[in-house]
């Protein structure tokens, strides 16, 4: 299932040559990933709230073509590997209504205890979210 989020080019969010400053596109990824995880199982804060935080590990994105003030971007998030104690998503960010990738990524997490931030098991620590996760993985991973 791969999920889209769209975000407006904010005049802040732009640098001195009137383009989105490359800083700005990894916050706009974890909005889009916080959307996919929602709409695949459960939110952010219910997820915490049960005891498992998803950190980042890693990180990348390649600028491919500039966006400006007032653009309009989708972010289509999906799964690109998964396994009970690590998530990777990717990231592509197309004008809309253009199809054109502007900017792509990826982001690397690992499932970790809220409380001491030990590495953990998501199938055995909260095995319907697992199941969920997995699901819209295998989805992703089939395209």
């Amino acid at each position: 299932m791969a999920s889209t989020t769209e975000v407006t080019v904010r005049y802040a969010e732009t640098d001195k040559m009137g383009v989105t400053h490359h800083a700005v596109y990894p916050i706009w990824f974890e909005m889009a990933r916080t959307d996919y995880i929602k709409n695949a199982a459960m939110s952010y804060a219910e997820m915490e709230r049960q005891g498992v935080m998803i950190p980042v590990t890693g990180i990348s994105c390649k600028y491919r073509l500039p966006t400006g003030y007032d653009d309009t971007l989708v972010i289509t998030t999906r799964i690109t590997r998964f396994s009970p104690a690590r998530v990777e998503f990717s990231y592509t960010a197309v004008k809309k209504g253009e199809t054109e990738i502007r900017c792509e990524g990826t982001s690397a997490h690992a499932f970790v205890d809220c409380e001491t931030f030990r590495p953990l098991n998501l199938k055995k620590a909260m095995p319907e979210l697992y199941a969920r996760l997995e699901q819209e993985a295998a989805r992703d991973m089939a395209l």
